[in-house]
């Protein structure tokens, strides 16, 4: 554990995804205002869980990342770190659907395309890096939780 504390890779990766993670809070300088509008499903956190969840979601992002850019099978990283290249982007752009476009059905159109995406990667990491797949384990809940909380928002405006 030692070592991969020393490992300056390991810093960037998990700083940087964190940081990219976070920067997609830019789009949502109105979220406050926005979420309050809306009417909620009755299983709806308040807005200020977000945050700190997601924090603490990038930085688990940020260590799978390391640890797939560090496996040391060749061929298994070039499926690995696309998978979870695209599945950042997806959910980088959920927030500008959501909450700068403040479109519901793209929002859900991108959130159930990033749970079918976390599913096909969740299983090629159990297959060949299953510390990555436990790691990347609560982002997947929270998108599934995420992803049911869209749907309502959907279905109740």
């Amino acid at each position: 554990m030692m070592n991969i504390l020393k490992d300056f890779r390991f810093w960037v990766c998990t700083i940087g995804v964190t940081l990219l993670g976070l920067l997609s809070g830019l789009f949502t300088t109105n979220a406050q205002s926005y979420y309050q509008q809306l009417e909620l499903p009755s299983f709806a956190p308040p807005g200020w869980l977000f945050g700190p969840v997601w924090t603490v979601l990038y930085i688990l992002m940020g260590i799978t990342f390391y640890l797939i850019w560090t496996h040391p099978v060749k061929e298994e990283r070039r499926t690995m770190i696309p998978l979870f290249v695209v599945q950042f982007i997806l959910n980088f752009l959920w927030s500008p659907l959501f909450f700068a476009v403040q479109n519901n059905l793209l929002s859900v159109i991108d959130i159930t395309a990033l749970w079918i995406l976390l599913i096909i990667q969740q299983l090629f990491y159990l297959r060949h890096r299953p510390v990555a797949m436990w790691l990347m384990g609560p982002y997947f809940l929270w998108v599934t939780f995420a992803m049911c909380l869209n749907y309502g928002i959907l279905i109740l405006n």
